[in-house]
């Protein structure tokens, strides 16, 4: 299954009630959260009572399951871009729950792995130190998954580089607190990340956040030439949502910085 098929061009005629209500949406949304109505409207649809149809349709319902994680996961990104706390955490929530559908649906899919490792990470965001450890571990676990199923998926190939970057930099405290709650947290180091980072942009070089992403672990490990090149690579690239544009930003600040 490839990554985030361009389904939602075939799917914005579809006319059914969305299966999720969705707080008023302010005018620089409408266009994403129009998208994630049609998505929502396709979720469960199955074919006529074929054994072989059946079997395409629990793909395909994976992936519609998949893509509705990760546009909720985009409009998070803007919500929170927008400062608006309340709106990305209600979106970050139905990010990890049609996550964590899309996986139950399809144990043996990637691409479910992959993204339910994603939306661990972006809700971690939003918790307290001790949730913060126990989704790392999540996060962590899914994407190794995912990597066991197709060493070339990208997206758990980043999110295992931003869990090394994260985890290698993490402060006294959050330790202190896995050491109380788990006994200890895994290794982690920059020269990891760097590593899964590396494999993201083999897998996939016209990605923008796997360079991005790329060049502030190089800054990070005091490696400046580096970090200039993959960020060069980086705004050459077309930022494709969201998720791009802030890790882009968050390279430039990185890297200027040093």
């Amino acid at each position: 299954m490839k990554p985030f098929l361009p389904l939602a061009f075939l799917l914005l005629s579809a006319a059914l009630p969305a299966a999720v209500p969705i707080p008023p949406a302010k005018p620089d949304q409408a266009d994403s959260e129009k998208t994630l109505q049609s998505l929502l409207a396709s979720e469960g649809r199955e074919p006529v009572d074929d054994e072989v149809l059946r079997g395409i349709a629990r793909e395909y319902n994976t992936e519609i399951l998949c893509l509705i994680a990760k546009q909720y996961a985009d409009l998070a990104s803007k919500a929170h871009d927008a400062g608006d706390s309340a709106r990305e955490k209600y979106y970050t929530d139905c990010a990890l729950g049609y996550a964590v559908k899309a996986s139950d649906s399809n144990p043996r899919s990637p691409l479910a792995h992959a993204l339910l490792s994603y939306c661990y990470a972006r809700s971690a965001k939003l918790e307290g130190p001790a949730q913060k450890i126990r989704y790392a571990r999540f996060v962590k676990s899914e994407a190794e998954k995912a990597i066991a199923l197709d060493p070339r998926q990208d997206i758990a190939l980043h999110v295992l580089g931003t869990w090394h970057y994260t985890v290698s930099r993490i402060n006294p405290l959050l330790k202190e607190v896995a050491q109380v709650l788990y006994g200890s947290i895994p290794k982690a180091s920059l020269e990891s990340s760097a590593g899964y980072f590396q494999r993201a942009v083999t897998s996939k070089p016209d990605r923008l956040m796997h360079q991005a992403a790329l060049a502030m672990t190089y800054a990070a490990m005091n490696q400046q030439e580096k970090a200039k090149q993959a960020l060069a690579k980086a705004e050459a690239l077309k930022p494709r949502d969201a998720t791009d544009r802030m890790l882009l930003n968050q390279a430039r600040r990185a890297v200027s910085a040093k």
